[in-house]
């Protein structure tokens, strides 16, 4: 229902690197750790940041210039548990999903990472998830509309009852498409015009405001990050 520009859902999708939690520096350790094993040239955040919502694979390809065909299973074989060790929610994270599960709305991960479950596990938030679309569900990947359809589907609402909040400007471009509302958050390093451009109906400095766009008040405290 929408009332004065807010907007209750039925339903809240969430990206999750660098949304729901933050993966950033375990990312970097981990790519780095690979890249040196294949005569690859380091990476930094600001490399990561610029391929913030891209698929692994196309992210390697702006890094490296190419993506072997054998890379991606290497990469998850043998760094994956490096990569994972890192990860960890964002102080607002759990509170917001706790508050929003308490009023009734369902929530799922909506991401372009394989294993999302896992991540989702690692990162500490495994049991606040009543469904994970990942790489592996789907066989089209955001910016197209899929993800978002499919998360719709098996949580039983329609596209246009649900939000979906993310980072990256292919969050946003993927909600809108599908027929969901889109909230940008600010953490993954896109500016507020870029995710508004892209088709965000609201943006946000962190998750914490997510509650008080659909009308269910403030965390009351909890803090930035």
């Amino acid at each position: 229902m929408t009332d004065g520009g807010i907007f209750t859902p039925r339903a809240a999708f969430f990206d999750f690197d660098m949304t729901v939690a933050d993966t950033a520096a375990a990312v970097v350790t981990a790519m780095n750790t690979f890249a040196r094993e294949k005569g690859l040239r380091g990476i930094g955040l600001d490399d990561l940041m610029n391929a913030i919502g891209l698929t692994m694979e196309e992210s390697w390809v702006r890094y490296w210039g190419r993506c072997e065909p054998d890379w991606p299973d290497s990469y998850r074989s043998r760094f994956k548990d490096l990569e994972l060790s890192g990860f960890r929610p964002f102080p607002d994270a759990i509170p917001v999903l706790r508050r929003l599960r308490g009023e009734g709305i369902r929530t799922a991960i909506v991401t372009n990472r394989w294993l999302a479950a896992e991540a989702a596990e690692a990162a500490g938030m495994g049991g606040l998830f009543d469904a994970v679309v990942g790489y592996e569900e789907v066989g089209r990947h955001k910016p197209d509309p899929e993800p978002v359809l499919k998360a719709a589907e098996l949580l039983d609402v329609a596209p246009g009852e649900a939000v979906m909040v993310g980072d990256s400007h292919v969050d946003m471009m993927s909600a809108v498409s599908a027929g969901a509302r889109a909230i940008g958050v600010t953490t993954g390093g896109t500016v507020a015009e870029d995710l508004l451009r892209a088709g965000a109906w609201r943006v946000c400095g962190r998750l914490g405001e997510v509650p008080e766009l659909m009308g269910l008040g403030g965390l009351g405290g909890v803090g930035g990050h």
